[in-house]
């Protein structure tokens, strides 16, 4: 006589199961997302809108006391 166990049948997933792949499927895609999002803003940001030539340091301005040495 066959035994019990070859004639085992599947029983569906516990409902946390589900919602366990649910949710780590939504994960999956959000990290995909955001990652294609982020290198997209890297690109955008990375070639500037002024080519890169923008000084660090603003010039003097004329009401400072700086460099302004022949004002009495």
């Amino acid at each position: 006589m066959a035994s019990a166990s070859n004639n085992t049948t599947s029983c569906p997933p516990k409902r946390g199961q589900i919602k366990a792949q649910i949710f780590g499927s939504l994960a999956k895609t959000a990290v995909c997302v955001a990652s294609k999002v982020g290198k997209a803003v890297g690109k955008i940001i990375g070639e500037g809108g002024n080519g890169g030539t923008a000084s660090s340091t603003p010039p003097p301005s004329p009401n400072s006391s700086d460099g302004n040495s022949n004002v009495s």
